[in-house]
C-alpha cells in the first residue's frame, strides 16, 4: 500500500508486541509503524518479522529510531545513519517514512535548549532524508511544545509531526478530537498505549500518507553480517559514513592505542569509514584501504567528538 486516507487508524509496535501484525489489522489499523533500531547499539529483533507481516497485511509499512542524541548534532548524524541502515536490513525502503522518536529516558536528555536540541533534530532528518526516507519527528505534546522548537523543524520539513497525548487511560478504540492537541503540522496523532485493548498503541492520521517505495509484498532482505567481534574482543557494527577530523588523529593498523601508526591525520582531513566499535572509552572508525586493507582511527573519547559526521 502507497497511500493511506486520512482519519485512518494505525499501530506503532516494538519488541513488546508480537511479530503477527494481523489481528490488529483486522482491527482496522492502515498502518503500521515498527521500531527498528535506538541510540548506535541496539536493533529490535522482531523488527524484520514485524515488517514483513505488515506487508503481508497490506498495511503501510514506516519504520522509527528512538534517539539517544539528546542535543548533540555530531552524534545525531551517527544515529541518523544507524538508522537508515537499520530500516534497509529489515525491508524498509528508502521513499518510506522514517519517524526519529525523541523523547526523555533511556539515555536521551532532553533538559537542555530548545533551540540546542532542535539543531541535533534537524541534523538527524537532514541524514535520513539525504538518504531518500521522508521524515517524521514523535514526541509528547508537552515535550514537543516546551523543549522543541516545532516552528523551525516545520519550516524545512511541513506536516512532520507525529504527536502523542493520551485523553483517556485503558482501552481505547477510537480518537476523541475534542481531546486533540492544538498543533500545526501535526501527520498523526498518538491517542492512546492501549488501541482496542491489545496492548499496542493507537495512532490516526490527520493527513494522506503517501510513500513512494514498493512495500506491497514482503522483502527478502539478504542475509549479512551487520555487527562481529574482532580477535580482540571488541564488538563492531557495520556502518557506512564520513567523518571530518577537527584536530590531528592517528590512523592505526588495529583500534587500539598500542597499534602501529600508519600516518597522522591532519584537522580537516574526510575520512570514508564502514563500521565502528565502542570500546576501552572510546568510539574507533575503520577505514577501507587499498588491497582489502583497513585503517582505524579514533572519533570520540567518551561523549566527546574528535570531528563531525555527515
Amino acid at each position: 500500500m502507497n497511500k493511506v486516507e486520512k482519519r485512518s487508524y494505525g499501530v506503532d509496535v516494538s519488541s513488546f508486541q508480537g511479530t503477527d501484525l494481523s489481528s490488529m489489522a483486522r482491527s482496522g489499523a492502515k498502518f503500521a509503524i515498527v521500531k527498528t533500531s535506538e541510540g548506535l547499539d541496539y536493533r529490535n529483533p522482531k523488527a524484520q518479522a514485524q515488517v514483513e507481516s505488515a506487508k503481508a497485511n497490506n498495511m503501510m509499512t514506516m519504520d522509527y529510531h528512538y534517539a539517544r542524541f539528546s542535543n548533540d548534532p555530531n552524534l545525531a548524524v551517527q544515529e541518523g545513519n544507524y538508522a537508515v541502515s537499520s530500516a534497509k536490513l529489515v525491508g524498509i525502503e528508502p521513499g518510506s517514512y522514517l519517524a526519529c522518536d525523541y523523547e526523555q529516558g533511556s539515555g536521551n536528555e532532553t533538559g537542555g535548549n530548545s533551540e540546542d536540541n532542535t539543531t541535533a533534530i534537524l541534523k538527524f532528518l537532514d541524514t535520513i532524508v539525504s538518504a531518500g526516507y521522508e521524515p517524521l519527528l514523535y514526541s509528547g505534546a508537552a515535550l514537543m511544545k516546551n523543549k522543541i522548537n516545532a516552528a523551525r523543524i516545520l519550516e524545512k520539513y511541513p506536516n512532520c509531526l507525529w504527536v502523542a497525548a493520551y485523553p483517556y487511560k485503558g482501552a481505547t478504540n477510537t480518537a476523541d478530537f475534542n481531546y486533540f492537541p492544538s498543533m500545526e503540522g501535526v501527520a498523526i496523532w498518538q491517542f492512546t498505549d492501549n488501541w482496542r485493548g491489545m496492548d499496542v498503541d493507537g495512532n490516526i492520521n490527520l493527513l494522506e500518507l503517501e510513500t513512494n517505495s514498493s512495500v506491497s509484498q514482503p522483502v527478502k532482505v539478504p542475509v549479512e553480517s551487520t555487527s562481529w567481534i574482532d580477535t580482540f574482543g571488541d564488538k563492531w557494527v557495520k556502518e557506512d559514513g564520513t567523518f571530518i577530523t577537527d584536530r590531528p588523529i592517528n590512523l592505526r593498523k588495529g583500534a587500539k592505542l598500542t597499534s602501529n601508526i600508519i600516518t597522522t591525520l591532519p584537522a580537516g582531513s574526510v575520512i570514508k569509514y564502514d563500521a565502528y566499535s565502542r570500546h576501552d572509552g572510546y568510539v574507533w572508525i575503520r577505514q577501507p584501504r587499498e588491497d582489502d586493507q583497513y585503517g582505524y582511527l579514533v572519533c570520540r573519547q567518551g561523549n566527546t567528538p574528535w570531528g563531525t559526521f555527515k
